[in-house]
């Protein structure tokens, strides 16, 4: 069902009220949204979701939910979040609707136009976008909050008044292929401020919610202390004083802004997150982005969060005008996230060593969102690339397998583009781009870990179709002598990229050499051959009759590529007119070893040579240690490995990180945490106790 009117940046609300003929203590839940729902039963927040993505495979929640006691009364309240006219890179199109049936004993009780809804006001609707990949930046009046709203209860009379929602025309052909959660239902905590610092800030602030933000980070503040430990009654005794105040809560969390205030009615009130202080105080709007929330008062006590997420470590909380009729009751982060309890206790005397652990373990934590991320700011994107590696620590780290299983679920339900390409995310749609190496992970990289985990692969049949698809893309540009040559670096028109790694693209500056991408490239061949020596091993698995065929292509690509590339111990990257590249790095020759197109003494040749040319070769950024670290252990320079670690992890702690950055410096405009950036987790995590190594 939806609502009548459209809007771009709608909110609806929804609500039904249960009479029962006897009392209940618990009801099962079946929901599922476009695009997102907050479920309220009896003004108590039950959860948030779906896992959504694409309306073809539509995934839902199902759930009890108990009741501190028996009732005879279930009110249910259901906000759902659509929005048009803009692209949420994490989500496919699909208009608004909002699907759900309750249980109560035997008794269902289903959505349907007997069901009353209301477009919610508070939120503005001439508002723009947050940023390129997500939703529109939230500009809140809370004088136009229906009655009942604090509560999350709405009487009789009030809910009388609103409009019948109204069934949603062929939904069918819209939404399919439903399937229940495969991800964890995340946990909300309220992380409370460890510390404050307070100014003094222009009583009027940005017109439009678009600067404001921007507006923060330029603004002459006054400053009144520096950071004190948190206390609520002092923070207030400032604000009589000062009108901004900037709250650190210690670490990063993933979650919503949230404050509980006294105040009086029309009082504007900024609130901004931010990972990171330049110049003392909280840098907000990185790369122009619009990390700021804008609320409007009314009279009396208040609780506000907003819609949308982020992560931050600062809270910058700015009062325009009246700043002396506001009492705060209670601000912070309501975080969100996976119930994830680590598996492993790493001790260790070296101090560096056990902080590096700590950062990527609290990373991964913090990061365990309703899909995979590739960072909790700018993008919530779930890379193909960056999500494998992230499941594989979870699960190995803390036994929760249900990431990579959805993972790998997602591939099987991915679109081909009319290229025959896919896109490198999913769920959603990388704005039409394609990053060669990132389709071949899910079986390359994906299946591998999934058999090392249980001893099988993850529905082979399935997979192995799908990936023969694929790979009529990648065949379809191969060569002569069996190397896939696609002609270009970047393809603009077609919206198709050499990836790899970081250095040589231009999007960040590096104190090292780039991947040499001009012509035939090494690694995007190695990627491949992983591929295809997986899609072999699955053939054989499933006694597929092309096992013979894809076992002879990834054997004599694994011998042309070492022919071709392969020169007095290192790889070159590229090949281009019949001369190899100048350049050499660490990505292309640890990809070798980790794929075994080189073995034994010559592969650990290889990675000496890599850590010798430290300072004059293209190094990587911090996911690409996946790679990098286990090629060293499967060389035997395990306790080089160990010195990396230290050598590159410590330039984070250096500038204060409390998650693990995509970068090791951490570029200035750039969105910090990644739970990508923490291979030193999952390289712990497995090691094979040797009593030689000096950790």
């Amino acid at each position: 069902m939806c609502s009548k009117g459209h809007q771009n940046n709608q909110f609806v609300l929804f609500a039904k009220t249960l009479n029962l003929p006897k009392p209940c203590k618990s009801v099962f839940v079946r929901i599922s949204a476009s695009f997102y729902y907050e479920l309220f039963m009896n003004g108590e927040f039950v959860n948030r979701g779906p896992v959504y993505g694409d309306p073809k495979w539509c995934g839902y929640d199902e759930f009890e939910h108990t009741f501190d006691q028996e009732t005879n009364t279930i009110d249910i309240s259901i906000i759902v979040h659509h929005c048009s006219g803009i692209k949420i890179l994490s989500t496919l199109d699909a208009p608004l609707g909002l699907i759900a049936d309750f249980r109560i004993g035997t008794k269902w009780f289903g959505t349907n136009e007997s069901w009353r809804c209301i477009d919610l006001e508070m939120w503005k609707q001439n508002v723009p976008a947050r940023n390129w990949a997500l939703g529109y930046c939230e500009d809140y009046d809370a004088n136009l909050e229906p009655l009942g709203w604090q509560e999350k209860v709405f009487a009789p009379g009030v809910i009388s008044s609103w409009q019948n929602a109204v069934l949603v025309e062929n939904a069918d052909l819209i939404w399919s292929g439903y399937q229940a959660r495969i991800t964890p239902y995340l946990e909300r905590k309220f992380i409370q401020p460890v510390a404050f610092k307070t100014f003094v800030a222009a009583s009027k602030g940005a017109e439009c919610i678009g600067d404001v933000s921007k507006y923060c980070d330029e603004e002459k503040l006054d400053q009144i202390t520096d950071f004190n430990a948190f206390n609520i009654d002092a923070l207030n005794k400032q604000i009589s004083s000062a009108n901004a105040v900037t709250f650190d809560l210690g670490k990063e969390y993933i979650g919503f802004y949230e404050f509980d205030i006294d105040a009086q009615e029309a009082v504007i009130v900024e609130i901004s997150g931010a990972e990171r202080l330049k110049n003392g105080r909280p840098f907000i709007a990185m790369r122009g982005d619009h990390y700021s929330v804008r609320y409007k008062t009314h009279q009396g006590r208040q609780k506000f969060k907003p819609f949308f997420w982020s992560g931050f470590r600062y809270l910058h909380l700015i009062i325009r005008g009246q700043a002396s009729k506001i009492r705060i009751n209670r601000i912070g982060c309501l975080s969100k996230g996976a119930p994830l309890n680590p598996r492993h206790s790493f001790k260790t005397e070296d101090k560096t060593l056990g902080r590096v652990f700590e950062l990527c373990q609290h990373t991964l934590e913090i990061c365990g969102q309703e899909h995979l991320i590739d960072c909790p700011t700018r993008e919530q994107l779930q890379y193909w690339a960056d999500a494998v590696f992230i499941a594989q620590s979870l699960w190995k780290g803390f036994q929760e397998e249900s990431y990579l299983r959805w993972y790998l679920e997602c591939f099987l339900h991915v679109p081909f583009k009319s290229d025959g390409q896919i896109s490198s995310v999913y769920p959603g749609d990388h704005d039409g781009w394609t990053l060669l190496d990132y389709p071949l992970t899910p079986v390359m990289v994906g299946q591998r870990f999934y058999k090392a985990n249980t001893g099988q692969f993850y529905k082979p049949v399935e997979t192995f179709q799908k990936a023969l698809k694929l790979k009529q893309w990648y065949d379809n540009n191969i060569n002569k002598k069996g190397l896939l040559d696609p002609g270009f670096e970047v393809d603009e028109g077609r919206r198709l990229r050499n990836y790899i790694d970081h250095p040589g693209i231009g999007w960040f500056k590096f104190a090292h050499p780039g991947i040499d991408r001009k012509g035939i490239s090494c690694p995007l061949n190695i990627f491949y051959c992983g591929f295809v020596q997986t899609l072999s091993e699955i053939a054989a698995h499933i006694q597929s009759p092309h096992y013979e065929q894809l076992k002879s292509q990834s054997e004599k690509l694994a011998c042309t590529i070492k022919e071709e590339f392969l020169v007095h111990n290192f790889f070159h990257d590229a090949k281009d007119k019949g001369c190899l590249s100048d350049g050499t790095s660490w990505q292309t020759n640890s990809l070798a070893v980790y794929f075994d197109i080189v073995g034994g003494n010559e592969a650990a040749s290889v990675m000496k040579h890599m850590l010798d040319g430290y300072d004059h070769l293209c190094r990587c950024t911090p996911l690409f240690h996946f790679y990098f670290l286990y090629a060293l252990r499967k060389t035997g320079l395990e306790q080089e490995a160990f010195e990396l670690i230290k050598r590159e992890w410590a330039l984070m702690l250096e500038r204060g990180a409390t998650t693990a950055w995509e970068t090791f410096s951490g570029h200035e405009d750039e969105s910090l945490c990644h739970p990508s950036a923490t291979p030193p987790f999952l390289f712990l995590v497995e090691k094979v106790p040797v009593s030689h190594l000096k950790i």
